[in-house]
């Protein structure tokens, strides 16, 4: 019981630093923002701020593992039957409700990466082991050993390209939201496989 208290009240301190990044980051720059300042508005000290996340880069990019943990649990979750389209499908549309929910911010951590490059390599930064642990959820399911690695791989870049697009499509406004526009991916990369 007190080692729930204990892990509640982490996750509640960890989500009011990164609530609190998000908006001096959306407000005045990533670059402009120093993790003191994050510190100040979250409520902790400089030191707690540290318990938390090594650097307010590992603060942007834990936002991406996070978003990674979701695509492979759902990968995970998929029953063994699944053709390997379904299960894109299905990790998409985790994906997409993942990214859709109040607090992971996904406006908000897209605009401030397309105004800091520095905020883009820190989001980026783990783009790598998100694809190893997505092709390693893969290879566990495909039975053919010896084409596993290439074909894991060659899945998790798909699967990474369409969370990618469908995110694009709906930040520019192709789409209005999320759902329709990882409809609307998964439909072209279908077509496309097709050969249409």
């Amino acid at each position: 019981m007190a080692e729930m208290r204990r892990d509640e009240k982490r996750k509640f301190v960890r989500d009011a630093i990164y609530a609190a990044a998000i908006e001096i980051f959306t407000e005045r720059g990533f670059d402009e923002t120093t993790v003191e300042e994050i510190a100040q508005a979250a409520g902790v000290s400089r030191r707690s701020f540290f318990r938390y996340f090594a650097s307010k880069d590992d603060l942007l990019a834990q936002t991406a593992m996070s978003y990674g943990a979701a695509l492979r649990n759902a990968i995970d979750a998929c029953p063994r039957q699944f053709s390997t389209l379904e299960v894109i499908e299905a990790t998409v549309h985790a994906g997409v409700e993942h990214a859709a929910a109040p607090e992971a911010r996904t406006r908000e951590v897209v605009e401030i990466a397309i105004r800091s490059e520095s905020a883009r390599q820190a989001y980026q930064s783990r783009t790598s082991s998100i694809e190893d642990s997505l092709a390693s959820a893969f290879a566990a399911r495909t039975k053919k050993r010896s084409t596993a690695a290439a074909e894991s791989r060659m899945l998790a870049g798909v699967t990474l390209a369409v969370m990618n697009a469908t995110i694009a499509a709906w930040f520019t406004g192709e789409h209005k939201n999320l759902p329709g526009a990882a409809s609307r991916v998964l439909q072209l990369l279908i077509k496309t496989m097709n050969g249409d």
